[in-house]
């Protein structure tokens, strides 16, 4: 009931903090997948998770570039198999004394796999109806995109898979549920703005991340 009552407080927490920060523009950061305006919710977010309050970006893909990779993937999707993950974006803490950082990569995954839990150590998480998993070291979002036009079949047997990896070193971060739930909204944010670049026409993120800990099975 404890651990119950803790899961709870903490994604609405979560969502509180969410909700008093500023949106931001949508096309803009669409058209931008790897920038961090100072008033945004990632760039809150993103300080919280790296524990520093400047951070370098490092974006690995322009928008068209990676909206291209992911169409073409989507056509040749094989049955049961997941695409390339396409490393879109990284986020470095502007320290010397320690390294703290966040690489997000994309693909998309066969909506008939099982969907076992990725890794161990996870918590499994709803958000805004997408399904998630992380840890302290990396969080995973699967999201239902239907694509516009000739993508639109294809992308019924498929979910946008995100995919994120933190890399903490020479300092402990912090482990702690609230933190967890950080990471899973700030990988649902990011997401968000690659299916607003492919135009998803369900708009699955379309509002603020409500992040809810799933109870372990």
């Amino acid at each position: 009931m404890f651990k119950t009552l803790r899961r709870s407080t903490a994604a609405l927490l979560c969502a509180l903090t969410l909700a008093s920060c500023d949106s931001g523009d949508a096309d803009e950061k669409a058209a931008n997948l790897c920038g961090t305006p100072s008033s945004s919710e990632e760039t809150v977010l993103l300080r919280q998770v790296l524990q520093t309050e400047g951070f370098t970006t490092k974006a690995y893909k322009p928008t068209d570039e990676l909206v291209k990779k992911l169409e073409r993937d989507l056509r040749s999707m094989p049955p049961e198999r997941q695409t390339y993950y396409h490393l879109t974006c990284a986020f470095q803490a502007d320290t010397d004394t320690r390294l703290a950082r966040a690489s997000f990569s994309f693909a998309w995954a066969p909506r008939s796999a099982p969907q076992q839990p990725w890794f161990a150590g996870n918590m499994s998480y709803d958000v805004n109806g997408a399904r998630g998993v992380a840890d302290n070291t990396k969080a995973r979002l699967l999201v239902q995109c239907d694509m516009p036009g000739d993508l639109a079949a294809q992308s019924q047997k498929a979910y946008l898979s995100a995919d994120v990896s933190y890399t903490f070193m020479d300092f402990e971060p912090d482990e702690s549920q609230a933190a967890t739930d950080r990471k899973m909204a700030l990988t649902s944010l990011m997401t968000r703005r690659v299916t607003e670049a492919l135009g998803c026409e369900n708009k699955p993120l379309e509002k603020s991340p409500v992040v809810k800990p799933l109870p372990t099975p």
